[in-house]
């Protein structure tokens, strides 16, 4: 069985930072003649077919960041072969968070067995619930790794992926206000190995929690020079 962890790309309930616009479809053509209603003049209306260009930010809705959103020497998702985003033995934790809570590295050293065998790390703070009723909080206050945990995972443990229930795997506005290093969180999750590590964020792990994965799929566009993409993600679980 599957399970999709990833929230639709629809404009009227995507949650963007700041003054990014959402999605966009540009309607180019269309098979059937405009309706005396319509002030959509751009669409070539009677056309043999329907086609549409999209617009749309890079970090929208559930997606991944490689490592050259923070480095410009960073892989970029192009670099990245099928297998590179497949991993087969996910470990997912609930670690409950507040408004701009942290998980400290003494939340991380009971799991240590389960850490050593994991290839992706699924992180559930529980703060999806505030997604869609109060956006201003989801973003602004969101959980986050510590910096220590962050390097406590790079050091100990072979983990090619991260994945958490908010918008950003370290407190966004935190991050850009760093000092004298800014989003210190990601730099150390994706650079500090220099491997083919992604970042997952704005998952919907509702969905998962109480069942057993045993892979999770990560399927982004692989467009050339990008550093994130909106992907689809999902689990194969047991049972």
């Amino acid at each position: 069985m599957f399970i999709d962890l990833t929230f639709p790309l629809d404009p009227k309930n995507i949650v963007m930072p700041g003054p990014i616009d959402p999605p966009k479809v540009i309607k180019r053509s269309r098979i059937i003649e405009q309706p005396a209603d319509s002030d959509e003049d751009s669409c070539r209306w009677g056309s043999y077919n329907n086609t549409s260009i999209i617009e749309f930010f890079a970090h929208s809705g559930t997606h991944i960041d490689a490592p050259f959103h923070v480095d410009p020497e960073g892989i970029k998702l192009h670099e990245f072969d099928l297998t590179d985003l497949i991993y087969d033995h996910p470990l997912l934790l609930e670690i409950p968070k507040n408004d701009l809570e942290k998980v400290a590295v003494e939340e991380l050293t009971p799991h240590e067995k389960e850490l050593a065998k994991a290839d992706i790390l699924l992180i559930s703070y529980g703060y999806t619930k505030y997604r869609g009723t109060d956006n201003e909080r989801y973003m602004k206050k969101q959980p986050s790794l510590s910096v220590d945990a962050a390097n406590y995972l790079v050091d100990n443990f072979n983990i090619r992926a991260y994945g958490v229930d908010t918008i950003g795997i370290e407190n966004i506005p935190e991050g850009k206000d760093a000092s004298p290093i800014q989003f210190p969180v990601h730099k150390t999750l994706l650079l500090k190995k220099r491997e083919k590590t992604v970042v997952l964020e704005d998952l919907n792990l509702s969905p998962l929690l109480g069942k057993k994965a045993s892979r999770i799929f990560i399927i982004p566009i692989r467009i050339h020079d990008v550093e994130a993409m909106p992907v689809t993600a999902f689990a194969e679980v047991e049972g």
